[in-house]
């Protein structure tokens, strides 16, 4: 029970890999703060946690409005006093040519997979520096490592995932723990939506390692970006 007494807010924590980001997390005693836009699917995740004999709290919130994110952020510290860890999971995707891509398509994306990333690091980052301690997970791609055909605005946040990952852990050197991750093809519903083929990843193989960063006396360096690839 590694974590035990550390609380952790994971966005987009209702399915996919938040969802088992959440269960991974409170396997290791962590508190978890649950929010997505649905507040069917986070109270079921909440339940879950609670069931694993960790506390939780489902905060229904939409990361395109600050006011949601800054509540969230709220209502976490009224709850449980602290927040110690941050997993920046939540992201949607579109698959199509640059041309056909609307402007309103491009800021869903950009939206939801940078500028709520932004904002949710904005308000959770002060608390966690008045701590003096913290760990900040960014879900990037293997897409923002590399930019892939009918995927250039999802491509293009996410390389900015990780711009925004390397700059914040400078910012903060030695006082928190900023890392990226990027997964190959993931079993979710958005890749699904997106692709027929079978993907590589589960999406409890990402939540593994996004732990193994969260864990006290993780050896990987704040702003480092982590692929995690299957085999398939």
């Amino acid at each position: 029970m590694e974590l035990e007494g550390q609380t952790a807010i994971v966005t987009g924590g209702g399915r996919g890999i938040g969802r088992a980001t959440c269960l991974a997390l409170a396997r290791k005693g962590a508190n978890i703060i649950v929010t997505a836009r649905s507040q069917d699917e986070i109270e079921e995740v909440r339940k879950m946690v609670e069931d694993m004999g960790s506390k939780s709290l489902a905060v229904a919130a939409d990361l395109r409005e600050e006011s949601d994110i800054r509540s969230m952020v709220t209502k976490s510290i009224e709850h449980f006093g602290t927040i110690d860890i941050l997993v920046n999971n939540a992201g949607v995707a579109v698959r199509k040519p640059l041309t056909e891509t609307s402007a309103e398509e491009y800021d869903t994306v950009m939206d939801v997979n940078v500028r709520g990333m932004f904002l949710c690091m904005k308000y959770v980052l002060p608390h966690m520096l008045r701590e003096g301690r913290g760990k900040v997970i960014n879900v990037s791609s293997g897409a923002g490592k590399s930019g892939i055909r009918q995927l250039a605005v999802y491509s293009a946040s996410k390389f900015a995932v990780i711009g925004l990952t390397e700059s914040v852990a400078q910012e903060v050197s030695g006082k928190i723990g900023v890392h990226a991750v990027c997964p190959g093809s993931v079993d979710t519903d958005m890749y699904r939506s997106l692709y027929p083929d079978e993907a590589s990843l589960r999406p409890e193989d990402v939540a593994a390692r996004i732990v193994e960063l969260c864990l006290p006396g993780s050896g990987t360096a704040s702003g480092s970006c982590v692929t995690v690839y299957g085999n398939g």
